[in-house]
């Protein structure tokens, strides 16, 4: 909890300081860039979504075959102290 409290309180510094130290700008941005960036934005979530949807069985295997495998260490250890006290 500490370092969650020292993280946000770094991070709270760091946001005003930067803050204080800005200065305004005259500048101009184009509608038209406006409307690239939004096109490029929504094209990489798009992207990731489909990769997502593609991959998505594997991603669900990986993590099941860990804790597959997290569990038969666990079994394989207990069977291992079971084995050691009756010797």
């Amino acid at each position: 909890m500490k370092k969650v409290y020292k993280l946000l309180s770094f991070a709270y510094f760091l946001v005003f300081t930067m803050m204080l130290l800005t200065t305004t700008a005259s500048a101009y941005i184009d509608p038209a860039t406006t409307a690239m960036i939004t096109q490029i934005v929504a094209g990489l979530f798009i992207t990731l979504g489909v990769a997502f949807g593609i991959f998505r069985r594997k991603i669900i295997m990986f993590f099941k075959n860990m804790s597959v495998k997290r569990t038969q260490r666990k079994i394989e250890k207990e069977a291992q102290k079971n084995k050691d006290k009756a010797d």
